[in-house]
């Protein structure tokens, strides 16, 4: 999972502030110039830029690709791996319609601003609709903006509630409960039960961590951050009630401490087995199940709960998307759409996950024997995936990203009642939309 912090921006447009230092990876300079990006032989050269956390698998996946044909050349360009740096990078380029870099891997929440702005490569005419619906559908939904495909899904993420089936088998549960009040009921049958300490386990720090586990929190009890027109809905009263219930099990179910944890601390209280679940991202199976964690061998993985059984569960979609520089010319476009399309392959889409272990964004990836071998969580998680949501998609999200973390984390902390921060947070995200940066 790409975990993002994100923090208010300005891009700089004068050319001296531009980050100029990137390291190619191929050896091969970025040009500034499309125009000058053809080799002697006729193939054309794009450059692709991404973080380094991901660095090593995708260099050997643009090896492969360069070696498969002779007709379009892939350079790499890598930034470090911090979300900030990535951002400010890709918007500094973007806005100065700096050639240079064709396509960059951007983290899902950066599509709508990026779109709103018009410097991404609408795609739509590119992917007929058939192709799209071999896609999980709401990397597809996080990848449109206004109707348009301004991106395509590269690699995904979403969360899961991982527990402790060891101790739901010492109970006589059969079955993982499906609601948050189900859960509260074996609260006190669990607590003792093979070093169960808490119930629940989350990321409560004033993080963005924290924003995709409220808006969790939302969805699984019917409420949204945003109307279909983008207009904030927060105030709501299914939002009052879901996240009071967030707020419940951080003051009464959870580690004291929970009001500060990230993902890595709430990982190391679930893997020295003192709590009965665990909300995290897919990745942190293989966590549970490696040398030294307390719980190897006893997790099983869920849907999140949700308020009612009459509601849907949704995940929080995480992941990469591949934008393409609206400023490119034509020929570099196609080129661009052509290396898109290699890496969102079903082939290519298997192979990335083997090394790379990302969750894949087509669905057939998920029945792979091979995949299945590698990952046998993915006959529970498929499910899991296939109902996930974007976070809000909005051109101003760091800021509502801002206006979510500041008032909810009071709530969470007790500084202010439940009420009073989603009417915040209502006026901050009104304000946000209203502003001109």
């Amino acid at each position: 999972m790409k975990r993002l912090k994100l923090k208010k921006f300005l891009a700089p447009l004068a050319a001296g502030s531009l980050i100029l230092s990137l390291a190619a990876c191929s050896g091969t300079s970025s040009s500034s110039s499309s125009s000058s990006k053809t080799s002697s032989n006729g193939s054309v050269t794009i450059n692709f830029s991404f973080d380094q956390g991901v660095g090593k698998p995708a260099q050997q996946i643009v090896n492969e690709f360069n070696k498969s044909q002779n007709k379009v050349h892939v350079n790499t360009v890598i930034l470090p791996q911090d979300a900030n740096t990535v951002h400010d990078n890709f918007v500094n380029k973007l806005a100065s319609e700096d050639t240079s870099v064709d396509v960059m891997a951007a983290d899902v929440v950066y599509v709508s601003e990026f779109a709103s702005a018009g410097w991404l490569t609408d795609l739509t005419p590119y992917f007929k609709k058939s192709t799209l619906n071999q896609f999980i559908p709401g990397t597809v939904d996080a990848a449109t903006f206004k109707g348009k495909l301004d991106a395509v899904p590269w690699f995904t993420n979403a969360s899961a509630l991982f527990y402790r089936k060891d101790v739901l088998d010492q109970l006589g549960v059969t079955q993982p409960p499906t609601t948050y009040q189900g859960w509260i009921d074996l609260a006190n049958k669990a607590k003792g039960v093979n070093g169960v300490q808490y119930l629940a386990d989350f990321q409560a720090a004033q993080s963005e961590s924290m924003v995709t586990n409220w808006v969790e929190f939302l969805w699984n009890n019917g409420g949204d951050v945003l109307d279909k027109s983008g207009k904030p809905i927060v105030n709501s009263s299914a939002n009052i009630k879901a996240t009071q219930t967030m707020v419940d099990l951080a003051k009464n179910y959870a580690p004291t401490g929970v009001t500060t944890y990230a993902e890595p601390e709430s990982e190391q209280v679930f893997l020295a087995g003192k709590a009965l679940f665990l909300r995290d991202w897919s990745g942190f199976w293989s966590q549970a199940n490696a040398k030294g964690s307390q719980v190897a061998g006893k997790v099983g993985v869920t849907f999140l709960p949700v308020e009612t059984d009459r509601m849907q569960s949704h995940s929080c979609l995480g992941g990469l998307d591949l934008v393409v520089n609206n400023a490119i010319d034509a020929k570099h476009k196609q080129a661009t759409v052509d290396f898109i399309k290699y890496l969102t392959s079903e082939k290519i889409q298997k192979e990335f996950n083997l090394i790379a272990a990302q969750p894949p964004v087509l669905k057939a990836v998920y029945t792979d024997p091979d995949v299945l071998k590698e990952n046998p969580f993915y006959k529970d998680f498929y499910n899991i995936i296939l109902n996930g949501k974007s976070r809000p998609m909005s051109p101003k999200y760091a800021k509502v990203s801002d206006a979510i973390q500041k008032n909810i984390h009071q709530a969470l902390t007790g500084t202010i009642d439940v009420k009073t921060a989603l009417d915040n947070t209502q006026k901050d995200i009104e304000k946000a939309n209203n502003s001109s940066n």
